[in-house]
């Protein structure tokens, strides 16, 4: 009887497990079937770069399982277009920190912090890597071209993408009259046209800005526009609607990631995402305050005068503001919560390197911070105070270490490669105050 009822038994569990795997086995069955129809029917599959998220997502952005659990791949082929005045020697310093320490090549300008302030970027500004020592560099340099490119230069696409190859294309923009009250003071525009005596010397250029700007001063092309010129529009064309209706839309289309000096912290919560790096690989300190002698007191009809005459950069800050809060409406994670684990590891560093109580003064047009007398060592308190113009300066000499920028190095030209264009995107869409 005692071996009837465990035969019945182990007959019962036999069933039961033939039961359940047919089940799995036609819902998997179904699954894929659906998975398949789902592929066809919208394209190829979209890689994901969701921070540390696991995910595998297809274009109509609805998640499925992953099979492969696989985590997103760190950025390091990156090209920042850096715009005058809109905190970009913060962000820059941010990139340059980043690639410093991990051993990436540079394409940095061959003295000074800049390639140029007026001319488009050209890859005859950069020297051959044939003589490139990689001894040292890191191992993801065994693709060919430079790692990052990060110091000012007009944008100019085929030459950029010949150099630095499959990047990822980020800049920054500020509102229009908040920049060019900025450009006007750092630049000193006032002491170049003869304004000092005036009592307010951008309403004394507000009043016949053309006038002046024919005069050709010092950084004059700043003086209008200057955003969209080292976005690489020239300033004849600034007045044409049409024309720059179409040139915000192609940089939408080659642009990965558009930051908004006004959403600074918001901004870099989007970069993290977009290049899979950590939180403290965003970490950062303002690199400079604009002295109270450099700046100037706006009332609204002189700031509605400004808006007008750079209506272009108006026309780029809308549209890229609108884009700033549809993709933090989009983020995969809760923004809020990362934000805020941000700033509380933002404080941390501040509080830990900065010293509250002293400003370095050295410079007329703005103050800096510095590092408090027991944090001097710190290396990573010197990383994180460090600006664009010390870090240019430490990455040029590792660039001579690998045979870089030395005066024998020949140029050669460097054949460019074609990047794929995402597709131009012209629907409207609501703006977040």
């Amino acid at each position: 009887m005692l071996a009837f009822l465990l035969l019945v038994s182990v007959v019962s569990v036999v069933i039961m497990l033939e039961f359940e795997l047919t089940v799995n086995k036609n819902s998997w069955h179904k699954y894929f079937i659906w998975d398949h129809h789902r592929r066809v029917i919208n394209g190829t599959q979209a890689k994901c770069t969701e921070g540390n998220n696991v995910c595998n997502k297809t274009n109509d952005n609805i998640s499925v399982p992953s099979p492969t659990q696989a985590k997103c791949t760190e950025v390091d082929y990156i090209v920042f277009l850096k715009t005058h005045k809109t905190a970009s020697t913060t962000l820059a310093s941010i990139l340059e920190r980043f690639g410093y320490i991990r051993n990436l090549l540079f394409a940095v300008s061959k003295s000074g912090h800049a390639f140029s302030s007026s001319k488009l970027f050209n890859r005859n500004m950069l020297p051959s890597l044939s003589s490139l020592n990689s001894k040292g560099l890191n191992a993801s340099s065994k693709r060919t071209g430079y790692h990052l490119l990060t110091n000012h230069v007009r944008y100019n696409r085929p030459e950029m993408d010949a150099v630095i190859h499959d990047a990822k294309y980020t800049t920054i923009i500020r509102e229009p009259v908040a920049n060019f009250e900025s450009a006007f003071g750092y630049f000193e525009i006032a002491k170049h046209l003869g304004l000092t005596s005036h009592k307010n010397p951008i309403e004394t250029f507000m009043k016949t800005p053309k006038l002046f700007l024919d005069k050709h001063f010092y950084q004059w092309k700043r003086a209008k526009n200057g955003q969209l010129f080292d976005l690489g529009l020239e300033h004849e064309s600034f007045d044409d609607y049409y024309t720059v209706k179409y040139k915000i839309l192609q940089l939408d289309s080659e642009f990965d990631l558009v930051l908004i000096t006004e959403y600074f912290d918001e901004s870099l919560i989007l970069l993290k995402k977009l290049m899979c790096w950590s939180f403290e690989d965003i970490l950062y300190v303002s690199n400079g305050i604009r002295s109270a002698s450099h700046r100037y007191a706006l009332n609204d009809e002189l700031r509605a005068k400004i808006r007008e005459w750079n209506s272009a950069d108006v026309m780029l800050y809308t549209h890229f503001n609108e884009t700033l809060w549809k993709k933090i409406k989009e983020y995969e994670g809760n923004f809020d919560k990362d934000l805020a684990e941000f700033r509380s590891r933002q404080q941390q560093a501040m509080n830990k390197c900065i010293d509250d109580e002293r400003l370095n003064k050295n410079d007329r047009r703005e103050v800096k911070y510095v590092l408090k007398p027991n944090m001097k060592k710190s290396i990573f308190c010197q990383n994180l105070l460090r600006d664009d113009v010390a870090y240019t300066n430490l990455i040029r000499n590792k660039m001579k270490q690998y045979g870089l920028y030395l005066s024998s190095s020949p140029k050669k030209s460097v054949p460019i490669l074609p990047r794929a264009r995402k597709p131009h995107s012209s629907s409207r869409r609501r703006h977040r105050p």
